[in-house]
């Protein structure tokens, strides 16, 4: 066996931006390895686009299009990466650290007898073997897991890499899959498209505002919102929000919500619980405002105002439209 096997998730006609953070790592271990890199890309439609957007100098670029593809099913997934791990053989399996692969990354281990690190923030190879880094405990500890079995497999945590370049490779193949079976458990109803303020993922987001249990009640969120649009960021918030039904949960932040990496992330009213830490440890530079001194979120923040947010929040605004005008 040998190689590395890059598996890209599409996004409508183009590939995800963490799709092109893991292909960057790919590179990276491949140099290291000296052995080539492999691209593959799933989807139920015409994935033309999607690899043109997908081309980062790899030996060779899979796509592997079937209608039965268009509505995410695990059981499918396995079936169709598994195809794919027989006729590449690789040595490791990258791919993007996301709501699909934490579901049907562990049931492929499971069925191929393969180790599995979820949420890794690098990949190396050591005298030991593949080696992959995560956080862990909140981020307090940085975990370094040697890889067993054939292929390693391992998702990469979004926002840690720079997104590969484009690049000429080898030859782009379609492959054909075996015919896939429909779950007897599962019956697909409707999709429905989350997207953040402004059309916005926050995963892809520059700039995110994030309010907390500290701004006081629902009716208060509107300072947010306001926020959020004259500054042209993303709506996030902290897990006490979204369980109180203020805003929906695809706007949480955290571990168990989005693990953003923006280039500005303020926090308003956010205590700072190590959980919504380790979701913003990728951000570049962190704003705090809360009437706390004492709040955890100063220990991330780079700068911070203690003070009451209905007053520095819009005057913090305005001044940003005055730099701006």
């Amino acid at each position: 066996m040998a190689g590395i096997l890059v598996i890209a998730e599409a996004a409508g006609t183009g590939v995800t931006r963490e799709s092109l953070e893991t292909a960057s790592l790919a590179m990276r271990l491949a140099a290291a390895m000296q052995q080539p890199v492999c691209g593959a890309l799933l989807g139920a439609g015409d994935l033309a686009n999607a690899a043109a957007q997908f081309q980062c100098g790899f030996s060779a670029l899979l796509l592997v299009e079937s209608p039965q593809l268009a509505t995410y099913v695990a059981q499918q997934y396995v079936a169709a990466v598994q195809s794919l791990i027989a006729k590449v053989q690789p040595a490791v399996v990258l791919f993007p650290h996301t709501a699909k692969s934490r579901d049907w990354a562990p049931r492929l281990a499971a069925k191929i007898g393969s180790g599995l690190v979820l949420d890794c923030v690098n990949v190396t190879v050591e005298q030991e073997g593949v080696t992959a880094s995560k956080p862990m405990y909140g981020g307090g500890v940085l975990a370094k897991l040697v890889v067993h079995g054939d292929p390693a497999l391992v998702s990469v945590r979004a926002g840690i890499f720079e997104c590969a370049q484009l690049s000429s490779g080898g030859a782009v193949e379609r492959m054909e899959l075996p015919q896939l079976a429909a779950h007897p458990g599962i019956q697909h109803l409707e999709s429905i498209s989350i997207e953040g303020a402004g059309g916005q993922r926050l995963k892809d987001a520059k700039t995110i505002i994030s309010g907390g249990r500290g701004i006081g009640e629902k009716d208060n969120w509107h300072f947010i919102v306001e926020a959020a649009a004259a500054l042209g960021a993303a709506v996030g918030c902290s897990r006490p929000v979204a369980d109180a039904g203020w805003v929906s949960s695809s706007s949480q932040v955290g571990l168990s919500g989005a693990l953003v990496a923006p280039d500005i992330y303020i926090a308003v009213g956010i205590s700072g619980a190590i959980q919504h830490l380790a979701g913003i440890s990728s951000a570049k530079t962190v704003i705090a405002i809360n009437n706390d001194p004492e709040a955890d979120i100063f220990k991330r923040a780079d700068y911070g105002v203690v003070d009451d947010f209905k007053e520095v929040l819009p005057a913090f605004v305005e001044r940003i439209k005055q730099l701006r005008s």
